[in-house]
């Protein structure tokens, strides 16, 4: 379950529809009767409650989606994933703790566990006052 509070428009998230998990793009909200309208891959627009919301835990296979660039590891073994002026630093690259977010000169946001797809597009958001989006499902 994913609170609608902690949603925007265009945040990545999985849907269940009949068992069957589904990603999708949450396109907009009713709060009144505390509703999303999630778009499926397969361009099916649907509204679920948020109990039928779950997050994407972030992989390097989304990062990359997202156009995320990975540095060579440093001697520590810690990645550091580009796009822009906005950098994520990953302590431990195989399970995606330990992560640092940076953007130009601003505070850093460090989080010692992992972090969701849609947390990762939130943060990004107001970081940067730019919407991350998955580029590859734009161009299918």
């Amino acid at each position: 379950m994913i609170p609608i509070h902690n949603l925007k428009p265009g945040d990545i998230v999985n849907v269940d529809f009949d068992g069957t998990f589904t990603r999708g793009s949450v396109a907009e909200f009713d709060r009144e009767n505390q509703q999303i309208c999630v778009i499926t891959n397969d361009d099916q627009e649907s509204w679920y409650s948020p109990a039928d919301l779950s997050p994407i835990i972030l992989t390097k296979e989304d990062l990359e989606k997202l156009q995320f660039v990975p540095s060579a590891p440093f001697a520590d073994g810690t990645i550091t994933y580009v796009r822009g002026p906005f950098s994520i630093e990953v302590k431990d690259p195989n399970t995606l703790q330990e992560i640092t977010l940076m953007y130009r000169n601003e505070a850093q946001r460090v989080f010692h566990h992992g972090l969701a797809l849609h947390e990762l597009q939130n943060h990004y958001l107001d970081m940067t006052n730019v919407h991350l989006i998955d580029r590859a499902a734009l161009e299918d």
